[in-house]
């Protein structure tokens, strides 16, 4: 796991968390935003695992030399 693997978790759950407050008050913009949140959350975890799948290639690439 690195770092925007991390963030993407961590700013999907805040979201989830930000979108249970807003269905809870009945504030749509608050809900809008907390759906983008876990939307870019879900990106970053995505490209963070991407990443790591790269490095471990690349690492077993090298060592199969």
């Amino acid at each position: 796991m690195n770092k925007k693997t991390i963030t993407g978790h961590f700013q999907l759950v805040l979201g989830k968390v930000q979108e249970r407050l807003a269905s809870m008050t009945g504030n749509a913009e608050l809900q809008q935003a907390a759906l983008r949140r876990q939307t870019d959350g879900k990106i970053m975890h995505a490209v963070g695992e991407a990443q790591d799948l790269i490095k471990r290639s690349l690492r077993h690439q090298r060592a199969s030399m």
